[in-house]
């Protein structure tokens, strides 16, 4: 059973056609890209998930989508699953306008088809080890 308290593997997005700031910070809000729920975000919490939905809930409201994909509780392996995995999903993610460094947000992919490459590669990580 995935569990909120525990640290893992996420996808997020927010719900509407209105383009958002990915940060209010007021030093960058106008320099970070937008989303709406054409976008979805891969990440990893190494703090219990529910305080990483917190976040986003600060930045989007209750009009956002948080789904725990995995429970991984060894911090190491999160971090090596999450670099692995990331490659994975390369091709989908955005860029910040005025940047070519690549965000953990995607467009072009479902949540399902997201969701799919990430178990995909955990799968694939777990017989690597």
């Amino acid at each position: 059973m995935k569990d909120l308290n525990r640290s893992g593997i996420y996808l997020v997005n927010p719900n509407g056609k209105k383009l958002r700031p990915l940060d209010l910070d007021p030093r960058r809000v106008n320099k970070v890209a937008k989303v709406n729920n054409e976008f979805f975000k891969f990440g990893k919490s190494e703090r219990p998930l529910r305080d990483r939905y917190k976040d986003y809930k600060k930045i989007f409201g209750d009009d956002v989508n948080f789904e725990i994909i995995l429970n991984i509780n060894d911090i190491n392996k999160l971090r090596e699953f999450e670099q692995f995995a990331s490659s994975k999903l390369s091709q989908f993610k955005i860029s910040n306008q005025n940047s070519t460094r690549k965000l953990e947000w995607m467009k072009n992919i479902t949540f399902s088809e997201a969701k799919m490459i990430i178990l995909k590669a955990y799968k694939e990580f777990n017989e690597k080890i």
